[in-house]
């Protein structure tokens, strides 16, 4: 009988790696409409990598495969000016649970807008356009849902830059 419940045991437990990437795709928004079946089979599509401390994610203008979602440590977004000598730019830090390059998801030409940049050691969860692709093949449904969460994504993110863009325009007309 011990051995029963000993078996019972080993093929229950998930490793820190799986827990880790359930977790983290179960708190992303393009995620949060799965099933747990549907979550374990997207689990099973993404990449998980660890970064060093300054090591490079992307670069920007460089051509988007996918996007990120960070399940520890932190990221840093930098812009670069149009004169490689002005430097970079810290746009923002990102945490856990956060993601970024997702519109490289949909847009085939996309150059990445920013450079990313692991601010300490760092693991993130790949999710790439043949994931992505790859899981509207075998499981429509499951397609549709992360495209229609990815959708509604991209559309509330280009409204905050539109009020961004409409907010610096009047700072800079009343200066």
């Amino acid at each position: 009988m011990t051995n029963k419940f000993l078996w019972l045991d080993l093929f229950s437990r998930k490793s820190e790696s799986e827990v880790t990437i359930l977790s983290t795709l179960k708190s992303n928004q393009l995620f949060v409409k799965l099933s747990q079946r549907e979550l374990a089979y997207v689990s099973k599509t993404v990449h998980v990598r660890t970064y060093e401390p300054g090591e490079t994610v992307f670069e920007q203008y460089e051509k988007g495969l996918g996007m990120y979602m960070i399940a520890k440590g932190a990221v840093d977004i930098k812009l670069r000016g149009h004169d490689k000598s002005d430097g970079e730019i810290l746009v923002t830090t990102l945490g856990p649970g956060s993601f970024f390059g997702e519109l490289a998801l949909i847009d085939t030409d996309n150059k990445r807008s920013a450079s990313a940049y692991a601010q300490g050691p760092t693991t993130l969860i790949g999710f790439f356009k043949p994931d992505l692709l790859e899981i509207m093949e075998r499981k429509p449904e499951t397609g549709v849902k992360i495209l229609f969460q990815l959708s509604k994504v991209l559309g509330r993110r280009l409204n905050e830059t539109t009020e961004l863009i409409t907010t610096l325009s009047r700072e800079k007309k009343a200066a």
